[in-house]
């Protein structure tokens, strides 16, 4: 795990696995890369996780779980590319980042969205730790942001 994703994954541990910032977070590195999406299908999957998310409760969870599976299709269908520069491969990672948002997978989605990110720098870049770097940075900061906006039902 890079270091800045494993900063990530303590910030959220240190939340008690709150779902709702989970999700919030998910969204919100998928929302860094949705330029990346290419499908109608896809986009409107994207669509689907800000309404769920506007009206966050019980039958929310249901939805998400719909899309959720539906996104997970699509990016496991996805041709990915044959050209050097990464486009289509960061497609395909910014699908994956949000069916992973959808589920909660907050680690996961940013991962993904940070491959799509990276692949758009071009396809050379996924393999320098630095511009993952910067990425994961940008994720942290959200994080930490939304950690003062959202708080756990009941609290």
């Amino acid at each position: 795990m890079h270091p800045e994703l494993k900063k990530i994954a303590d910030e959220l541990e240190s939340s008690g696995g709150h779902r709702e910032l989970a999700l919030r977070f998910g969204l919100a590195c998928v929302e860094d890369v949705a330029g990346n999406l290419e499908s109608d299908d896809v986009v409107a999957g994207l669509e689907g996780f800000r309404a769920c998310l506007a009206n966050f409760g019980p039958e929310a969870e249901a939805q998400l779980n719909d899309l959720a599976e539906a996104m997970a299709s699509l990016a496991a269908s996805h041709p990915g590319s044959r050209s050097i520069d990464g486009t289509r491969h960061a497609a395909v990672s910014a699908t994956y980042a949000l069916a992973r948002a959808m589920r909660g997978q907050a680690i996961e989605a940013a991962a993904y969205a940070a491959y799509s990110c990276v692949y758009g720098y071009g396809a050379y870049a996924v393999s320098d730790p630095e511009a993952f770097s910067e990425v994961h940075g940008r994720q942290l900061e959200r994080l930490r942001a939304l950690k003062h906006v959202t708080t756990p039902a009941g609290s």
